[in-house]
């Protein structure tokens, strides 16, 4: 903005310059015309036999060619004024786009920004309810002691945020030894908070962490089926097709496909 603004004073600048120095260029080819055609007759000049002193027809001529001069000053003017003209007119207009975009961009920034705020909020509220109703539910099995209940959530807590779930032998067994339970109880538990069995939270755990990985790691979208089976735990790329399918409606292929047009789209 302050270029424009500088380029703007300028351009005036230049014209109020244009429009006073060619008067003063052509009050001296006139004072040099009437210099050479005209004589002062307290002093005259001498002159060699046969010349004559200029008369008539010489001032006639001059004051033609001044005529000329004066047009061609006058034309150059207007035509000088309408591209000055044409100039400001152009950078006023770039200007309004400049202002625009900008004005549009903070807009666009400041809805991003209050979308992206009222989304922590909500992820904030949303959390905090999630553990109260943890916190509420571990009375809910009546069936089970609560402070095994508690016991259970906190290891899975941790069996999530170390990711265990990775290791192909995870199993309902191996977790409820490092649970310290049977695998009744841990089955009761994962079907009452978590809403499904076990193989069902153990699948949506690998799976999450293969999407994640596409989305952080863009290298890894180039990578086989078969090796990200391999990197979250599944034994074979058929089984992670087909729970891929079963939760997300599309096949990994077709998936990726979508991403990597959605980050370029982007």
């Amino acid at each position: 903005m302050r270029l424009l603004t500088s380029v703007l004073l300028l351009s005036v600048m230049a014209f109020q310059s244009f429009t006073y120095r060619p008067f003063d260029i052509v009050y001296t080819v006139l004072r040099h015309k009437l210099d050479t055609t005209t004589y002062h007759f307290t002093d005259p000049p001498k002159l060699k036999p046969g010349t004559q002193i200029a008369g008539k027809n010489d001032l006639e001529v001059t004051g033609k060619e001044t005529s000329t001069l004066l047009k061609l000053h006058s034309h150059e003017k207007r035509l000088y004024s309408v591209t000055i003209i044409i100039i400001l007119i152009m950078i006023a207009g770039l200007m309004h786009l400049v202002s625009s975009v900008h004005l549009q961009n903070s807009y666009y920034k400041s809805l991003y920004l209050r979308e992206v705020n009222r989304q922590d909020i909500q992820s904030r509220v949303q959390r905090a309810e999630t553990e109260l109703k943890k916190e509420m539910n571990i009375f809910e099995l009546t069936e089970i002691n609560p402070l095994i209940v508690e016991s259970i959530l906190n290891a899975l807590i941790i069996f999530e945020k170390e990711k265990k779930y990775l290791d192909k032998s995870a199993s309902l067994a191996n977790l409820a030894k490092e649970c310290g339970t049977n695998t009744s109880y841990l089955s009761k538990v994962i079907n009452h908070y978590k809403q499904q069995n076990f193989a069902s939270y153990l699948n949506d755990l690998r799976l999450n962490h293969a999407v994640e990985l596409w989305q952080k790691h863009p290298k890894l979208r180039y990578k086989s089926i078969q090796g990200m089976a391999g990197m979250t735990g599944f034994n074979t790329a058929q089984s992670f097709s087909k729970k891929f399918q079963e939760k997300y409606n599309t096949s990994p292929t077709h998936f990726l496909k979508n991403l990597e047009q959605n980050v370029k789209a982007g």
